[in-house]
């Protein structure tokens, strides 16, 4: 009886592992797993989660494109700024530039016209000079001529 027992506790056992290690034949061993073949709402509850995070993924995505285009908003003015400032500041450097060379031009025509009117009074004065002179040496001429003839006539 002994061996009766032994030998049906073998077989019992034999069984018994044998439905827990191939539980894909049905043989009607629960393991607390959702059997996710016939469960529909398993398959729709999963689907939905896929999609919020594939609509996180989408969002935070999106946030990182606009930051990124934002940024590349700020850097393109910034240069555009400072492109205009250089701009601004070259057109006032060569404008004063332009005010000093008038001003040397207007300074030089003032000097020449000075210079040139100096040598203009110089010129008459000279000419005057020489005049008066030959009036003197003709007004002698004419009291020592003893004709009493101008030489010029």
């Amino acid at each position: 009886m002994v061996k009766k027992l032994l030998l049906l506790s073998l077989v019992t056992s034999f069984l018994a592992v044998g439905c827990v290690a191939f539980p894909e034949d049905g043989g009607g061993y629960y393991d607390g797993r959702y059997d996710q073949r016939n469960d529909r709402r398993y398959d729709r509850d999963d689907d939905r989660y896929e999609r919020e995070r594939n609509q996180q993924r989408w969002e935070y995505q999106q946030r990182q494109k606009r930051l990124e285009l934002d940024r590349k908003k700020r850097d393109l003015e910034r240069r555009q700024w400072e492109q205009n400032r250089h701009k601004q500041s070259d057109w006032e450097r060569r404008k004063h530039e332009q005010q000093h060379q008038l001003e040397q031009r207007k300074k030089a025509a003032q000097q020449n016209r000075k210079k040139s009117s100096d040598w203009e009074r110089k010129k008459r004065d000279l000419e005057q000079q020489r005049k008066s002179r030959e009036k003197r040496s003709d007004n002698r001429r004419d009291h020592n001529d003893p004709r009493g003839h101008n030489r010029r006539d």
